[in-house]
């Protein structure tokens, strides 16, 4: 199995770092802005976190596929959570696709790197991302897409 995690609204709250458009996508200027070592160590865990880092723990194929680009701050908050996986999967700088079809060729590509034809990855693979739209993409492609909200939520209001 493969299990898949995205990270922003996931298991990681970056809302401190997150301001919306008129058109309610994500204001990308103000994201790369607040990417600062200071603003990513004010980043809190969700509760799926501690799935995905006991997932980690007992050695099971977690990879992580964030839209993200990835900086130094961001691994080091991953490490110093227990939060890296096998694979990470991440934005390269300039790639303005969108988060469906980019998490999508990422996936794709993996699987093409490790021998598995696509049908296969996606029936093995179970992923949790909070956007609509790689829910769309990746559960049009065969995989199985969880909302983590409603878990991380009821989760929250029992601590």
């Amino acid at each position: 199995m493969h299990f898949i995690f995205d990270l922003d609204d996931t298991v990681i709250n970056t809302s401190h770092r997150q301001r919306l458009l008129a058109d309610g996508s994500i204001d990308l200027d103000f994201w790369r802005a607040n990417c600062t070592v200071g603003m990513v160590a004010r980043d809190k865990l969700l509760p799926l976190a501690s799935k995905m880092q006991g997932a980690i723990r007992d050695r099971l194929d977690v990879i992580i596929c964030t839209s993200r680009v990835m900086g130094a701050a961001d691994f080091a908050f991953l490490r110093a959570h227990k939060m890296l996986g096998n694979t990470m999967l991440s934005r390269m700088g300039g790639d303005e696709r969108g988060c469906g079809i980019l998490k999508l060729d990422k996936l794709q590509a993996l699987a093409m790197s490790r021998g598995i034809q696509w049908q296969q990855f996606a029936a093995e693979s179970i992923m949790f991302d909070d956007s609509k739209e790689v829910q769309t993409v990746l559960g049009n492609a065969g995989v199985r897409v969880i909302d983590p909200v409603q878990y991380n939520s009821s989760q929250l209001k029992v601590a």
